[in-house]
């Protein structure tokens, strides 16, 4: 297999994409698993998905290559304690660093619609695995925003 290299910047904001061993759609069977096993880097915005999902995370002084590889392992110990043997993670991840605030704000457009993006929902405010309404919360969305717009999205987001 060819070695995959990623830049790494201290205090980057990345994007990350991740998807479960042969798209087995688990990861809404225990959504705390999610958030445990990422330690002390939590993602500041995320949507989980049956198989897959997409997070916000800033690394600090660490590289986003040894940040996902321990939640990996956190998540598949937790997970295979829970219910039982098996793979849980398709090998890599995708991930993209945050060059501005509108690419930054176009990732955060894209992981809170995902949810309508694949059909699951209607109006992102209703999907409870996302970090949507915290974000409607803290006033940087409007309620409505994605219940009836159609969005285009450029560029690419590892799925």
């Amino acid at each position: 297999m060819k070695t995959l290299r990623r830049y790494n910047f201290e205090n980057s904001t990345y994007f990350v994409t991740n998807v479960t061993f042969g798209r087995q759609p688990i990861l809404l069977k225990d959504t705390d698993i999610f958030f445990v096993s990422w330690g002390v880097n939590r993602p500041t915005a995320w949507v989980i998905l049956p198989e897959h999902f997409h997070v916000i995370i800033e690394v600090g002084n660490k590289k986003i290559s040894d940040i996902m590889h321990a939640f990996k392992i956190r998540y598949s110990r937790y997970y295979r304690d829970q219910y039982g043997p098996g793979r849980v993670w398709q090998n890599r991840f995708w991930d993209h660093i945050m060059r501005d605030q509108n690419d930054l704000n176009s990732h955060l457009n894209y992981i809170h619609f995902n949810p309508a993006k694949h059909g699951l929902v209607t109006d992102p405010f209703e999907y409870n695995h996302s970090s949507f309404a915290k974000y409607v919360d803290e006033g940087f969305y409007l309620r409505g925003w994605g219940a009836v717009e159609k969005f285009e999205f450029e560029g690419k987001f590892g799925e």
